[in-house]
């Protein structure tokens, strides 16, 4: 599965008060019922952790600008992504590392 669904589905699950159900999310993102069951059994994994999801003393931060250039583009979006300014044309990005932690899988 790809991460268009799963960023979504991180987001329903933390965010909804009452929770949500695999139903819901499975009609919400398009998706088989028991994909949502694994998803949630997954983030719900990835959620427990006994520090609170803090990072420790040592992280390493690094930021990149994703886009596209406008000379790959077809002729009618390159007009339009011509007239944006450069903070418009790509995605900002930002990866956090902690140094000296413990995988788990």
């Amino acid at each position: 599965m790809e991460l268009d669904k799963w960023f979504p589905a991180i987001w329903l699950l933390s965010n909804c008060k009452n929770g949500i159900s695999s139903y819901d999310l499975a009609r919400e993102l398009g998706i088989a019922q028991k994909s949502a069951r694994f998803m949630f059994h997954r983030i719900r994994f990835a959620m427990q952790s006994e520090g609170g999801g803090k990072l420790g003393d040592r992280v390493e931060v690094d930021e990149t600008f994703i886009g596209g250039k406008a000379r790959n583009m077809h002729a009618r979006n390159r007009r339009a992504f011509e007239a944006l300014t450069d903070g418009e044309r790509k995605t900002a990005v930002l990866g956090m590392l902690e140094r000296g932690s413990h995988v788990r899988t």
